[in-house]
């Protein structure tokens, strides 16, 4: 998702200097609840991330999700729904606050696949972290990430909420101005540091919700 005031963030700027991010998990970490009025389970995997006081962080961290979930050729769509058929639905989002940000993937399923799915999620993060993104790819999701942010603020009203977002939470407007081509400048090495950095299989937080 690209960063504009629809990704959920906060209205106005912490100005509390007290106010620190939560450091990443440093292994997983589980919650699992019960719904009765469900009719599929529920997957929420989740990693911490920078928000906007780390701006040039979150660049990669857009277009991995993309990569992840944009599309029916993207890859968890393209594994999980369209070839196996493990999950019902699917998706990658970065939302990104102003202290910080999380890196989560959100699926529905049938309750006797939740281990799969969780286990094949892990694999395509850890498979981003060891394998370079082909620069075809990069060049796709790219060009995806910086067209929905462009559309998602072509009237004058939404380009008026964008500039008043980052002027308040970043006191700058060029942030909003250069995001296209921050992400269209984004190279295979860029993009794998920020899964190594950023991202794990092996430490994240993880919410199931199933059927009674």
């Amino acid at each position: 998702d690209s960063h504009h005031p629809s990704r959920g963030a906060q209205q106005c700027a912490p100005t509390d200097s007290r106010l620190h991010p939560e450091p990443p998990f440093t292994q997983i970490v589980r919650h699992e609840f019960v719904d009765p009025s469900l009719q599929q389970a529920r997957l929420v995997m989740l990693w911490r991330v920078p928000g906007l006081v780390q701006l040039e962080q979150t660049y990669a961290l857009d277009v991995l999700a993309a990569i992840l979930s944009h599309g029916r050729t993207s890859r968890l769509v393209r594994e999980l729904r369209e070839e196996k058929g493990w999950v019902s639905n699917i998706s990658v989002s970065n939302l990104t606050q102003h202290l910080q940000g999380l890196f989560y993937v959100s699926a529905q399923m049938p309750v006797e696949n939740l281990e799969m799915v969780e286990a094949a999620i892990a694999s395509q993060i850890e498979q981003l972290q060891s394998t370079p993104v082909q620069n075809s790819e990069i060049a796709r999701v790219g060009t995806q990430v910086a067209n929905r942010f462009i559309f998602a603020n072509e009237t004058p009203s939404e380009r008026a909420g964008l500039y008043g977002y980052y002027q308040s939470l970043t006191g700058d407007l060029a942030s909003a101005l250069e995001y296209p081509s921050k992400i269209q400048a984004l190279t295979t090495a860029d993009l794998q540091a920020a899964a190594v950095q950023y991202l794990s299989p092996t430490a994240y937080g993880i919410v199931t919700t199933k059927p009674e």
